[in-house]
């Protein structure tokens, strides 16, 4: 199966979740506790099944050059968010820095990459979360509530999906097997992920109103430089370092998500621009069908 078709597939199942928003199956409730399954169940289990791998020398130093490589690309993003957008001056600015900096890469960047890069892909995408999420819950909310220093480092350093990480390192380093009842139902609760975070994300997209925001330009100059800019330059970066190997591969994927999912509600939270922020999730994943197909391509 080719790129086009591997993520046209999934983009097939966030359609199933418009049409379930428009026909009233899905509802905010709903969604928010299917969210709530994913984030604390299915994407942990994911994470834990994607580390049964067979450990060896080869796999620690892809591991580390993972986390040196994530670390490494959110400093280079926050840069270019900084450059993007210095002359703005309105109360937009923040979501555009965050918008820019911050990914769907729990909900489809682990579903893009579980289709094209199956098990080792998603140990390395899980090395990438760690970063992702202390940075999201630390720097991400700074940028939204304005203040210069982090209220919690427990959100940002304690969650499910880092639990996850770690557990599965343990198990991948020291070998353990667990009983194969338990292997498989994790493995089959696991699955569940992709599915479950592409409908909810169809979900979200029938639910964003169509509003005065569709005509401002700052909207689309947010969404070309997440889903084209940052990518792209990334890639650069790797070509003139002569850097070629799947744990950059799976970095540079995870940036070429659309904004993460989450921004609409961090935006309500500190009283920013909540449908702005909708609009530039729902765009960017539109947008993104077209766009993540060709990012492949390219780092292919």
């Amino acid at each position: 199966m080719n790129i086009y078709a591997q993520v046209g597939q999934l983009f097939l199942v966030i359609l199933i979740g418009f049409y379930a928003s428009k026909r009233k199956f899905l509802n905010d409730e709903i969604n928010n506790g299917l969210s709530s399954i994913l984030l604390n169940i299915t994407l942990p289990l994911l994470i834990v099944n994607s580390f049964n791998l067979e450990y060896n020398s080869e796999m620690f130093t892809n591991i580390l050059n993972t986390f040196l490589y994530s670390v490494a690309s959110f400093i280079i993003v926050i840069l270019i968010s900084h450059l993007l957008y210095f002359k703005v001056k309105d109360n937009n600015k923040q979501i555009l820095k965050f918008a820019t900096i911050f990914s769907n890469c729990g909900f489809m960047g682990f579903a893009i990459i579980q289709t094209l890069y199956e098990k080792e892909g998603l140990a390395y995408a899980s090395i990438f979360l760690i970063v992702f999420t202390t940075l999201i819950w630390s720097y991400g909310i700074m940028l939204f509530s304005g203040e210069k220093k982090i209220k919690s480092w427990t959100k940002a350093l304690i969650n499910p999906g880092i639990i996850a990480v770690l557990i599965g390192l343990v198990f991948m380093t020291f070998s353990i097997q667990l009983p194969v009842v338990i292997q498989s139902a994790i493995q089959m609760v696991g699955g569940m992920t992709t599915p479950i975070s592409m409908i909810i994300t169809g979900s979200i997209m029938a639910q964003v109103s169509i509003t005065k925001e569709m005509t401002n330009i700052k909207l689309y100059y947010g969404v070309f430089s997440k889903l084209i800019l940052v990518p792209v330059v990334l890639y650069l970066i790797s070509v003139i370092l002569h850097i070629n190997s799947l744990p950059l591969d799976v970095v540079i994927v995870c940036h070429a998500m659309p904004v993460a999912a989450v921004a609409p509600i961090f935006a309500g939270l500190y009283d920013k621009n909540k449908d702005f922020t909708a609009f530039l999730v729902f765009i960017s994943t539109l947008f993104s069908i077209i766009t993540i197909p060709l990012i492949l391509k390219i780092i292919s």
